[in-house]
């Protein structure tokens, strides 16, 4: 009877398994300006609060600089939307640009290109995290976003898991009408 029971247990488990992907999150440093709201973000605790548009930028990708500008155009409009559409950026080259690079492309509104939504710098080594516990997955954060290039955008819904990746290397006249509309999915 037991040999039989375990049988059915066996073949019956993969019919209860769950098929959603567990969210993912981090929780890294940022330059610490005021407009990082601290030390340390927490991706999870935005995600509270709204889904958020993940931009990997790096200091020389003029991509980067294009999505940031046209972003920053809309990044308080969306803030005052319910849910509100939140903005981080993610410096993807930290083996080639330290924080100071960061600050000075990106940091402040003498910048060139000035971010008014945290900036965060990862190490090649800091681990994504599974949202539900923040327990560190054996993937770094890059790896999780399959080693993205400059610039790679990634809509991330209040569980966790990327709705949406971006496949232009440049903002186009329809890139932000596309960012909106699948931000409408989502809510």
């Amino acid at each position: 009877m037991r040999f039989v029971a375990l049988v059915l247990i066996m073949l019956l488990s993969g019919c209860i398994e769950s098929t959603l992907e567990d969210g993912r999150v981090f929780t890294l440093q940022t330059l610490d300006r005021v407009e990082d709201a601290g030390p340390v973000y927490s991706m999870k605790e935005n995600l509270s609060e709204g889904p958020v548009l993940v931009l990997f930028i790096g200091v020389g990708c003029t991509g980067c600089k294009d999505w940031t500008d046209d972003l920053r155009e809309y990044h308080q409009q969306w803030m005052e939307q319910d849910p509100p559409l939140q903005l981080v950026s993610v410096e993807r080259y930290p083996a080639f640009e330290d924080r100071d690079d960061v600050a000075a492309e990106f940091g402040t509104p003498e910048s060139n290109h000035y971010t008014p939504w945290p900036i965060v710098l990862p190490s090649e080594e800091d681990s994504i995290q599974r949202m539900i516990d923040q327990v560190n997955m054996s993937q770094s954060v890059f790896e999780y976003y399959g080693l993205p290039g400059t610039p790679e955008l990634f809509l991330i819904d209040q569980d966790g898991i990327i709705q949406w990746e971006s496949t232009t290397y440049y903002p186009n006249e329809n890139s932000i009408e596309i960012i909106e509309n699948e931000y409408k999915k989502l809510i």
